[in-house]
């Protein structure tokens, strides 16, 4: 895998916790997400004594679990004895985000596909010495894997790195900024496909990425939170709030929570339906494994044949290597003026394979605002990005995070930024078009994209 230094340099307290808070603040909102827990009743669970974290109790017990304050919260029933809460519903490919604040002492977790013993691919929630947040760990699956970036030192504020595929990307002198102990925390964990690849993160950041290479468990299964056994722990508490699952459909489909929140598919995955060039002749380069692919398509970007004003735009793509890509929105018209090219009629979210968080790197809008980092895989591999554009407001999300913000009502004159700095456009996008075509760019090398969704918004109030 290459590696780039720069996405993966570790992040500074001001920019963690900073990710805290937009993490927070953003969760109620998010598009897919449905909730499993009422906040006020442990209906939609149960408990199991199956697991060998029972076995204090002769397996009759799974642990106490009660609902106080809003959150689902459990301990040992008696010293020694834990078990899991579980979904009754079963899920596939899915997203899981929970808020959590456990007290420092608990060993947790998070299961994903859980069988009713406990079997399941677990996001760790061991919250002690020596413990670790959001690693990876085969439980009941002969401990493989067992991944983590970082472990627990005596205090809750201090942590140790180690080495991982997915680097720490938290300065340990950050640590006490980013995770703030004795307050509410949000916890993620994605899991897909069967060998599955899955990814966690704690407060908006991404913290684990692990590809699995055996088919060794059943791919469904339920979510669940644990109480370890062992030791005495009747005295210390789990916490869990704000309990919400995204299910995952098929490529190019929609799932039944996405058809109610009113999104919309704009690629069916086999055909150029809806699609065009952006000089209004058919595409040339054919569907590809369920993908658009710009290149070669016969102009300068495809374009979606309908006019979109505010929206959430979200999809995933791929870049070939070396590949400099793009994806419009906004675009009017479709006719270049005189000197420029079809771009310039429109706000371009970059897309390059390149390492940096420049103007012109992933996840910026081209030559006008940069992303706080360069959260883009590797080429050859998959990103997801949501792009929200609501009056002058425009947001980009890549891999689950939170990576450029802008106001294009600050940008009042052509030629310059809000600092005074130049860009290359002779446009005041404070005066840009409301409304326009979205575009997927060709700029000379391969690149993909697939589930591509948008969900309109109301033009906000003025």
């Amino acid at each position: 895998m290459k590696v780039f230094p720069s996405p993966r340099r570790r992040l500074t307290g001001h920019t963690l916790a900073l990710a805290c808070v937009l993490s927070l603040a953003l969760n109620a909102a998010e598009p897919g997400f449905e909730s499993i827990f009422d906040g006020s009743t442990l209906k939609g669970w149960h408990v199991s004594a199956k697991t060998g974290h029972s076995r204090a109790s002769g397996n009759t017990s799974g642990g106490a679990w009660v609902v106080r304050d809003g959150a689902i919260t459990g301990t040992q029933d008696i010293p020694g004895n834990g078990g899991i809460i579980l979904t009754d519903q079963e899920f596939g490919d899915f997203e899981v985000a929970l808020e959590m604040n456990n007290d420092y002492g608990p060993d947790s977790g998070l299961f994903l596909r859980s069988t009713e013993d406990g079997k399941a691919w677990q996001a760790m929630i061991d919250y002690h010495a020596n413990g670790n947040l959001m690693g990876i760990y085969g439980e009941g699956l002969g401990g493989k894997p067992s991944v983590r970036n970082f472990s627990f030192l005596e205090k809750v504020t201090e942590i140790v790195p180690i080495p991982a595929p997915t680097p720490l990307p938290v300065l340990p002198s950050a640590w006490p900024s980013f995770w703030r102990h004795g307050q509410w925390n949000e916890l993620r964990a994605r899991i897909v496909g069967n060998p599955p690849s899955i990814t966690t993160w704690i407060n908006g950041v991404k913290m684990m990425e692990w590809k699995e290479t055996e088919l060794r468990h059943p791919e469904r299964g339920r979510i669940a939170l644990q109480v370890h056994g062992g030791g005495d722990h009747t005295r210390e508490w789990v916490r869990y709030r704000h309990i919400r699952v995204k299910s995952i459909a098929p490529d190019n489909a929609l799932t039944p929570v996405e058809r109610r929140e009113g999104w919309q598919l704009l690629f069916d995955g086999k055909s150029h339906a809806g699609w065009m060039n952006s000089d209004r002749s058919a595409p040339r380069t054919p569907v590809q494994e369920g993908s658009l692919n710009p290149h070669r398509a016969g102009h300068y970007m495809l374009v979606h044949t309908q006019a979109w004003s505010n929206f959430t735009l979200s999809l995933d793509f791929k870049l070939s290597q070396g590949c400099n890509s793009g994806i419009f929105i906004r675009t009017s018209s479709l006719t270049p003026r005189p000197g420029k090219d079809i771009g310039f009629n429109g706000i371009e979210i970059a897309l390059d394979d390149t390492p940096g968080a420049g103007f012109h790197d992933t996840g910026a809008l081209y030559d006008l605002v940069k992303p706080a980092r360069n959260a883009m895989k590797p080429s050859g591999e998959w990103n997801h990005v949501e792009i929200t554009a609501a009056g002058s407001s425009i947001s980009v999300n890549l891999n689950g995070e939170r990576v450029t913000q802008a106001d294009l009502a600050q940008f009042k004159t052509a030629h310059r930024r809000p600092d005074g700095s130049p860009h290359k456009f002779d446009v005041a996008y404070r005066d840009h078009s409301g409304s326009g075509f979205i575009g997927l760019q060709d700029h000379g090398a391969p690149c993909w994209f697939k589930n591509i969704k948008i969900k309109p918004l109301p033009s906000p109030i003025p």
